[in-house]
């Protein structure tokens, strides 16, 4: 074999492995979507189990994607089962091979929205920046 064959090969091959499927992307899209959720619950309520996890494009467009969980929210003695909506802003590099998102919008409710609007923040800032923190921690650390 000639040495530029080999040095394409080892290069292929290390393209390949460093690619970032739709499926890790969205599993680590629920990740940080379940540690918001976890970080704006109020009165000691938590996720306790999730019942069912649901990925779809976004309706903001392009770069988007609105992560939907089915899950029960707890305080240790009672539980609701609740659904969740988390929209991110995506990005993928390069042939796949990294990805990263922030997060754009988290609805606990109808009543209960956090994120951005457009370019607007939705609620109090410091909400905003516990959010993005706690999301921010679960992804990439």
């Amino acid at each position: 074999m000639s040495m530029r064959f080999m040095i394409a090969a080892a290069a292929a091959a290390l393209l390949l492995t460093g690619c970032v499927d739709r499926a890790a992307a969205d599993a680590t899209l629920a990740k940080g979507c379940e540690a918001g959720i976890n970080a704006m619950l109020t009165d000691g309520m938590k996720i306790g189990t999730i019942k069912n996890t649901e990925f779809s494009p976004s309706p903001e467009g392009q770069g988007y994607r609105r992560v939907m969980l089915q899950a029960v929210a707890t305080d240790g003695w009672a539980e609701e089962d609740r659904e969740f909506v988390c929209v991110f802003e995506e990005s993928f590099g390069f042939m796949s091979a990294n990805h990263s998102a922030a997060i754009y919008q988290l609805r606990l409710s109808d009543e209960q929205v956090y994120g951005k609007s457009g370019k607007e923040i939705l609620g109090d800032a410091q909400d905003f920046i516990r959010l993005t923190d706690a999301i921010r921690e679960a992804m990439y650390q």
